[in-house]
């Protein structure tokens, strides 16, 4: 739904508003607005709005809270009070028409991932295997410990047999 062409804006608002049965208050709860902004918003307050985007956004919030055409009502908003920022819709200048590139990617080549991947657990699995076998041929010397002073012979005693 489109809001009507009235030079009163927020008479409009508050009349749309109140033909769907809302309170000011149902709105400000679902938009997380403030009741003092929407109500300043339907008096045509534009001073007591937030600055800037936010006033926009202030515009767009409400117009859809009460099933009207967001962009169609801020475009209406704008034409009774304009403010220094550029027209709605498709952003245009050199950042704009920049081409999109996802945040994080890089040049790098799959198959460099997975090579490094796959150096990675190789190195992983060489460790392993020397610390298993580090700790397998220290096994039996302290068996023969074990078995020595089990046997009520000295450790030394035991080698020198």
């Amino acid at each position: 739904m489109v809001v009507e062409s009235t030079d009163d804006l927020g008479l409009a608002l508050r009349a749309q508003r109140e033909a769907t049965g809302r309170s000011l208050r149902d709105v400000a709860d679902v938009t997380k607005l403030g009741v003092r902004t929407l109500d300043a918003l339907e008096r045509n307050q534009v001073d007591r709005l937030p600055p800037g985007i936010f006033r926009r956004s202030v515009v767009r919030a409400y117009a859809k809270e009460i099933g009207l055409d967001p962009e169609a009502t801020l475009l209406a908003f704008l034409e009774r009070h304009p403010d220094n920022l550029p027209p709605p819709g498709r952003p245009t200048g050199p950042v704009a028409d920049a081409p999109l590139r996802m945040t994080g990617s890089s040049d790098i080549s799959p198959w460099l991932v997975v090579g490094l991947v796959v150096a990675v657990v190789v190195l992983l699995a060489v460790v392993v295997l020397q610390w298993s076998q580090r700790g397998v041929s220290a096994a039996p010397a302290g068996n023969q410990r074990r078995g020595a002073l089990a046997s009520g012979v000295a450790p030394d005693a035991a080698r020198s047999r």
